[in-house]
């Protein structure tokens, strides 16, 4: 069950990462930082066009003279030509003057830019529909729920096979040889408390202590084989909505 809970955490935790999108705001940062790029060289930065030596670690104060002296300089009653740049620059002093605006340019600015491809950016977040998440879910799910009955199955294997070997050494000592008179041994489990019979061919079996007979043999080969395609959810699913919509 541990296994299963940490799949299913792992999974809400894809579906919510796998749903998000870049927001408008991040689109609007991406364009002007690509004009800004063709117009004044890929090495341009909101932080550089404006002067601003120590980029992002630039205070409000440091960035608002800056972003003045920079506009004095491009306005365009001054240069009518530059009015483009002006409309630019007032769009990077308000992106910077924003402090979640900044974060989220900053961000970019370390991790990098994402480039544009025809109808949308190269790296734009993945943005499956909900049916798609629910399938991207149940397939996740489904499969660290096969993974989970197959440790299962082998924890139960090696329980039961250890437990047959600790009533041997009960039985037969250290050594584990068989009484040589070919007679059963009864021993009882320290640990549970209930009464076992090993046979002279080292076959176990739990015994009825009132009765003294033989209840069931314990043999770990007789455990549940290992789990196939019908044991995981990716039948069991399927199965119970069709017995409960259809085959109904």
């Amino acid at each position: 069950m541990r296994f299963f809970s940490i799949g299913i955490a792992t999974f809400l935790l894809f579906s919510l990462v796998v749903a998000s999108n870049w927001t408008p705001e991040d689109y609007e940062i991406f364009s002007l930082n690509d004009k800004i790029k063709k117009d004044l060289g890929s090495d341009i930065t909101f932080y550089s066009w404006l002067g601003l030596e120590n980029g992002p670690k630039a205070t409000l104060k440091e960035i608002s003279k800056a972003y003045r002296k920079k506009s004095r300089a491009l306005h365009p009653d001054k240069y009518g030509s530059a009015s483009q740049r002006f409309q630019r620059l007032s769009l990077v002093g308000n992106i910077l003057r924003d402090q979640s605006l900044k974060k989220r340019y900053d961000y970019f600015l370390d991790k990098g830019f994402p480039k544009w491809r025809g109808t949308g950016y190269l790296y734009s977040k993945f943005r499956p529909g909900f049916l798609l998440t629910i399938a991207i879910v149940f397939v996740l799910v489904g499969g660290f729920h096969f993974v989970a009955l197959r440790i299962s199955r082998n924890q139960d294997f090696k329980r039961i096979s250890e437990m047959k070997e600790q009533m041997k050494v009960q039985a037969w000592g250290g050594s584990q040889i068989p009484p040589t008179d070919g007679s059963d041994r009864k021993v009882i489990n320290e640990a549970n408390g209930r009464a076992f019979r090993v046979k002279n061919d080292g076959r176990v079996y739990l015994i009825d202590i009132d009765s003294n007979e033989d209840v069931m043999e314990i043999d770990e080969h007789s455990i549940n084989r290992y789990p196939g395609f019908k044991d995981s959810l990716f039948f069991k699913v399927p199965a119970y909505l069709w017995n409960k919509s259809v085959a109904r």
